[in-house]
């Protein structure tokens, strides 16, 4: 959706029309949309996006507005409710949004962040606060692909901007960062993330089948040509028959890839495992028990393997769950991939004991006194 927006801004600011922008730039508590989310208001009257709705989108609107007829931008804290419960619990969080009027300039930004979806990633970083908010850095992951946007040719903030697009690139997310006496938002853009599942065997398949449910560009590789099949895996953007090595290798991987190595036998699962963790592929995950995981990073430091890819391969892969059949391995290991891209801590989300014992009004069993 936030993307939608984006592409819907620039259409508008292209036909002549006028357009504000709000985008989510931090959020504290429990809030209905996210960091990134975003909506459009037109000077015609048409608005496209969410920020989540009620109040607090009501008057995001109404600020839109006022940045349209004056220009201003500016960065609003908006508190879905400051009380708390019986429980000591907020009963609402907070969003902080930057409006801002977006200019015809604003274009060169904007299709920057729309080509990035077909094309090289790249982080848009928007200072926020103080006499430059609305000047824009467009960061790419080579030096050559980064321009300074509107209001930063000359600014001395120009290599912290960079610095802080390059983090956001590093970990595919959105952050709001203090520079100086100043606020800078960096949000990263680019292609869907990729997931090459290297063997088409059961497990192949389910990863597949997950991976295109969940949005990936599912490339399936195999070196039988008699598996590594369209028919066989008719989710998948791509099936490639060919050595495993030699498909890795061609298969122009980025940082915002996994590969699953889930091969028959060993020597075919070193093989896929050399070839991946040479890539700049972020995860790479290797299908197996821990004593192969032994000696697969064994050969691979024989073999002149950087330490830290060797150390960066996940394997056993995935997490935890008690996973046996094929559909619940690949639940694991794209869990656990999710994990890792959007920072989360793979901790359960239950209630803990103290609030639990509360709620059904008998004492959690740490809080129990030991009976005589």
């Amino acid at each position: 959706m936030s993307i939608d927006v984006l592409r819907e801004a620039a259409r508008s600011l292209s036909a002549g029309g006028r357009v504000a922008l709000a985008t989510v730039v931090a959020t504290r508590g429990s809030t209905p949309q996210k960091v990134s989310a975003r909506l459009v208001v037109k000077d015609r009257g048409g608005v496209l996006g969410t920020l989540g709705g009620g109040g607090v989108e009501a008057e995001a609107i109404r600020e839109a507005r006022a940045c349209l007829e004056s220009g201003a931008p500016a960065l609003r804290e908006y508190a879905l409710s400051t009380a708390t419960d019986e429980w000591g619990l907020a009963c609402g969080g907070t969003m902080l949004v930057f409006l801002e009027r977006l200019e015809p300039s604003a274009l060169a930004w904007l299709d920057a962040a729309l080509r990035a979806g077909s094309g090289e990633p790249v982080a848009v970083v928007t200072l926020v606060e103080g006499d430059a908010a609305g000047a824009r850095f467009v960061v790419g992951e080579s030096e050559s692909q980064s321009e300074a946007g509107e209001g930063l040719d000359a600014s001395s903030l120009a290599a912290q901007t960079r610095a802080l697009g390059r983090r956001a690139l590093a970990r595919e997310s959105a952050e709001l960062a203090t520079l100086g006496d100043v606020r800078a938002y960096a949000e990263a853009f680019g292609p869907e993330p990729a997931l090459l599942v290297v063997g088409a065997g059961h497990v192949g398949r389910a990863l597949a089948a997950l991976g295109k449910f969940l949005g990936l560009r599912v490339t399936v590789i195999d070196d039988r040509a008699e598996y590594a099949s369209q028919g066989r895996f008719p989710e998948a953007d791509r099936v490639i028959a060919a050595p495993v090595t030699e498909a890795i290798e061609g298969a122009s991987v980025t940082s915002r890839a996994a590969i699953v190595v889930a091969m028959r036998n060993q020597d075919l699962d070193y093989a896929a495992v050399a070839a991946a963790v040479r890539t700049p592929a972020r995860y790479v995950g290797l299908i197996g028990a821990r004593r192969k995981a032994i000696l697969i990073a064994e050969r691979l430091a024989a073999d002149g393997v950087a330490p830290e890819r060797i150390r960066a391969l996940r394997s056993p892969v995935g997490l935890d769950i008690g996973a046996r059949t094929p559909e619940e391995i690949a639940l694991s290991i794209l869990g656990e991939w999710l994990m890792l891209r959007q920072g989360g801590s793979g901790a359960p989300l239950r209630l803990d004991d103290a609030l639990l014992a509360k709620a059904i009004g008998r004492p959690s069993p740490t809080d129990a006194s030991p009976r005589g």
